[in-house]
């Protein structure tokens, strides 16, 4: 965990001290994930066919988020920033965004119900009643989202915790109800979730109407389509890069092998939770810096942050392997799933460029540049779908997996390709990009020479801690003074 009441770099205040306020907003972060790897014991008890629709419905359900939200969230951060002093302002802006969430989501509902009378019987993913939930789960998940991001704005930790436990724990009694009235099938855990999710809701309306009030601005809500459309777009096509591989294995393996495969992303998930929850907690202050300084200045703060992110990543990971693969087969022994545990590793490596990726995205939320997120997601979106077709073909699930590495790299690529021209970064490559590499070659030569678990957890771990303290011996011998 990292330190925040200075900017998030490795020094003798940074690595080994933590704030209260960045432990509630990395808590808070991870929790609404978090829901669904606690909840994998029960998930897993449903056979794997239909362990892989309901993954294909999730990715309904965060297809609802991306349209409903219409990148609002992000809206939200800038907005308090630049009306935090301006309590009419703020309040006028926060009202009208709550309405056009309201908008959207009612227009995504109405259109689902629709599409029932057309698409009930699909071959690819039945649109029927779990579909309709699916959204309806979008809808209710969009509104927390947004009173989310308005308190780690507001720097409010308890409060943002505390409605982050909320939820959490609502999903998760919600879905367990399910489970135990209606038996471990499909339905259970997606009326579960909506029901838990249109709880939350209900308190965020509440909260929402008392701090800002809720209205319609229509001239407000034509603009914010002009601005954010781009940014629709680029959600979109991030959606496809983090769930085409389920609809492409379905179409060519079925529900099964999309249930073994989710299983494996779903472990090495885990590590996004912590990568989420401490990015959120930073960027706040990351976009005070821009506001106060500038870009120029800005982005020497914003790479010692992620230059600290990605070394604490890189040391996290071996770790992980040894719970994920090590211990959870003892404690949550489920035979139909094992194949899934040897695509954990390579997953959790392919999720470890994340720190690079936003340090090139920080600064376009900030200066609204989002007529360029379409653009590098769109090149990364023509060279994954033709590589993930081929892979699959030729590998079947395991070449879902490599190709989750390849776009890994090919997104980062991508926004540095379209960004490079307006926001140079100054970032070191070696600690950004070398050590992520280093740590995935590690993997692959360790777990080819070295047999168990635990002595692979361990050698990777020794090989990536020498190169953190090598590349980092700077700021660790000031540590240490």
């Amino acid at each position: 965990m990292l330190y925040l009441s200075q900017p998030m770099a490795v020094t003798r205040h940074g690595l080994l001290r933590t704030s209260g306020a960045a432990l509630a907003f990395t808590l808070g972060g991870m929790l609404p994930l978090l829901s669904g790897f606690v909840l994998l014991p029960y998930y897993t008890q449903m056979p794997a066919a239909d362990f892989g629709l309901f993954a294909l419905y999730t990715g309904v359900y965060v297809l609802g988020q991306t349209v409903i939200n219409f990148g609002v969230d992000t809206l939200v951060g800038v907005t308090y920033v630049e009306h935090h002093d301006q309590p009419a302002a703020l309040r006028a802006v926060m009202s009208a965004l709550f309405g056009f969430i309201l908008q959207t989501g009612f227009a995504a509902l109405g259109l689902s119900l629709l599409a029932t009378l057309w698409f009930a019987e699909s071959t690819l993913l039945p649109w029927n009643e779990l579909a309709v939930a699916s959204v309806l789960s979008s809808l209710c998940y969009a509104l927390f989202k947004t009173y989310s991001n308005v308190l780690i704005n507001q720097q409010r930790p308890v409060p943002y915790l505390g409605l982050a436990v909320l939820n959490f724990s609502l999903v998760l009694v919600a879905t367990l109800v399910a489970f135990r009235f209606d038996g471990f099938q499909l339905r259970a855990p997606i009326w579960g979730r909506t029901l838990g999710l249109a709880l939350s809701a209900a308190v965020v309306l509440l909260l929402w109407l008392r701090s800002f009030g809720i209205r319609w601005d229509r001239s407000q809500s034509v603009g914010w389509v002009r601005v954010l459309y781009p940014m629709v777009a680029y959600n979109l096509l991030g959606w496809g890069l983090r769930f085409a591989d389920r609809f492409v294995l379905q179409g060519s393996l079925g529900p099964e092998t999309v249930g073994l495969f989710d299983f494996a992303v779903k472990l090495a998930m885990v590590l996004d939770l912590i990568q989420v929850g401490l990015f959120n907690a930073v960027l706040p202050r990351i976009y005070r810096v821009f506001k106060e300084r500038g870009f120029l200045d800005g982005r020497e703060v914003l790479n010692r942050n992620l230059h600290s992110f990605t070394a604490l990543v890189v040391l996290v990971i071996p770790v992980l392997y040894a719970g994920l693969v090590g211990l959870l087969p003892l404690a949550m022994p489920r035979p139909e799933f094992a194949a899934s545990y040897l695509w954990v590793g390579p997953l959790l490596w392919s999720l470890s460029l994340r720190g690079m990726f936003n340090v090139y995205l920080a600064p376009l939320f900030y200066f609204k540049e989002t007529k360029l997120f379409p653009r590098f997601y769109a090149l990364s979106m023509a060279v994954y779908l033709p590589v993930l077709a081929v892979l699959v073909a030729r590998n079947g699930a395991e070449g879902a997996v490599w190709a989750s590495g390849a776009v890994a790299l090919l997104q980062v690529a991508s926004v540095h390709l379209v960004s490079r021209s307006r926001y140079p970064m100054n970032y070191n490559v070696l600690k950004m990009l070398g050590l992520p590499v280093w740590g995935a070659l590690n993997y692959l030569f360790i777990t080819s020479a070295v047999d168990g678990i635990w002595l692979q957890s361990a050698a990777m771990l020794a090989a990536n801690a020498a190169a953190v303290a090598l590349l980092f011996a700077r700021e660790l011998r000031s540590l240490l003074r």
